[in-house]
């Protein structure tokens, strides 16, 4: 089943999420704020790899949900080596 919304506005919603949870933790919001501005800039995969790597560096725990909307992201975007190379499936929580 193909996903509703495109890749960017997926990107978007989740990298939201991502830092709606992680609000209280405002040393990386600036750096999530920057993967939104990438999007908005058209960067989507450049703000997927983005992303995966601030997960990693600052070990954001994420969501079963959001990682499979990042999953389908970088399917869509012929990007998944932007997740298993950060390996950020480590830091699924739930």
């Amino acid at each position: 089943m193909q996903p509703t919304e495109s890749p960017d506005a997926l990107l978007r919603s989740t990298t939201e999420n991502i830092a709606r949870r992680a609000s209280e933790q405002n040393h990386y919001s600036a750096s999530l704020g920057s993967i939104l501005e990438l999007i908005d800039n058209d960067e989507v995969e450049l703000a997927l790899d983005e992303l995966a790597r601030v997960v990693e560096y600052f070990r954001i725990p994420i969501l079963r949900s959001e990682y499979d909307r990042l999953a389908t992201v970088a399917t869509l975007l012929d990007s998944m080596d932007s997740l298993t190379e950060t390996g950020i499936h480590r830091f699924i929580t739930a």
